[in-house]
């Protein structure tokens, strides 16, 4: 693994890649399934921040302290295609449009920069450099493209440029988002503990989910859309209803903050990363507790299905990144 903490898990799209990333300035490109390092790149000292892998898993974008975005061919030579300058300050952000489409970038100052994904050229985004952003996500259909600061959320219009405020101010600042797999709703996490739904094409007041009693640091739609998983500084996790808000289960036992929470990809499961030094395995549909797994010894801050929901990987803030079968964590109710 890393000899820093762990900043980043990203899987590819076919299943076969995953990669992390450190503050110690190195990226590996791990086998999915037999969880051997295929590659290994020292980049952007003194640190990288962010992945993004390309839709077809041919490319990985990655970021870091020295302000370039990196894109790294992983499908022959394995080494960097190019280099996308316009930044100045360290980049703590990056996405990769699932349409292939665009990849964006956020620095430091709060500036969201955009290529086209396949000629990698400048594309200009209305305003994009002047809302000083804390965060930013593309849709699945590469259609919306959501930022967010203290003080606002909202979505650009990726192909017209044009953006649309879903909160301005207000007493609680905005920290965790979601799209669903449709694109048509976005949910955003709070600080205090509150989620909102907004329904975009609606344009109308969101859903309010009063949650948790802290920072909401993750937010993610359920595959089919119907339900809503947070994880929170509160130790919880809670799984609501995405469409009427109700709280449908807690789930308790982590002794620390939750950072990261997913689904696994046929909705049964549900993985959570903790400071408590574990990664828990949850059965989405009664909220019990499966499996705890206290490999990493510290804290967890990175945790991801593969797509065909066999494999489980984690990386923690001592560098150590694990990849477990799933029908090994839980092989009296494995079910794909």
């Amino acid at each position: 693994g890393h000899d820093s903490r762990a900043t980043a898990l990203v899987v590819s799209s076919d299943g076969r890649w995953v990669a992390t990333a450190s503050r110690d300035s190195t990226i590996i490109l791990w086998d999915a399934r037999d969880t051997n390092i295929s590659q290994e790149w020292f980049s952007h000292d003194p640190g990288v921040w962010y992945l993004a892998f390309s839709p077809d898993s041919r490319y990985l974008a990655s970021v870091g302290v020295d302000g370039k975005v990196i894109i790294w061919d992983i499908s022959r030579s394995s080494h960097q295609v190019t280099v996308l300058e316009g930044y100045t300050t360290p980049l703590r952000g990056c996405s990769w449009s699932e349409s292939g489409a665009y990849i964006a970038a956020l620095d430091n100052d709060g500036t969201i920069r955009l290529w086209d994904g396949r000629t990698l050229q400048p594309l200009p985004l209305d305003g994009a450099n002047k809302r000083q952003e804390d965060m930013l996500l593309f849709s699945p259909d590469g259609h919306w493209l959501f930022a967010h600061n203290l003080d606002s959320s909202g979505i650009w219009d990726v192909a017209s440029g044009t953006y649309l405020a879903l909160q301005r101010g207000g007493p609680d600042h905005p920290c965790s988002a979601a799209f669903s797999r449709s694109s048509t709703r976005v949910a955003v996490g709070y600080y205090r503990g509150s989620i909102h739904v907004w329904d975009i094409a609606a344009r109308r007041e969101p859903l309010l989910l009063e949650a948790h009693e802290s920072f909401v640091h993750d937010v993610v739609f359920s595959p089919d859309g119907r339900l809503l998983l947070s994880a929170s500084w509160d130790k919880t996790m809670k799984i609501s209803d995405a469409r009427t808000g109700a709280v449908v289960r807690s789930l308790d036992g982590h002794k620390g903050r939750v950072h990261k929470a997913c689904f696994s990809p046929c909705g049964r499961y549900i993985a959570s990363a903790s400071v408590d030094k574990t990664v828990r395995v949850w059965r989405t549909g009664d909220g019990s507790c499966l499996a705890t797994l206290s490999d990493h010894g510290e804290a967890v801050w990175e945790v991801a299905f593969t797509p065909d929901g066999t494999m489980l990987w984690s990386a923690a803030d001592n560098g150590t990144v694990w990849g477990r079968r799933v029908q090994d964590i839980v092989p009296d109710d494995f079910e794909l």
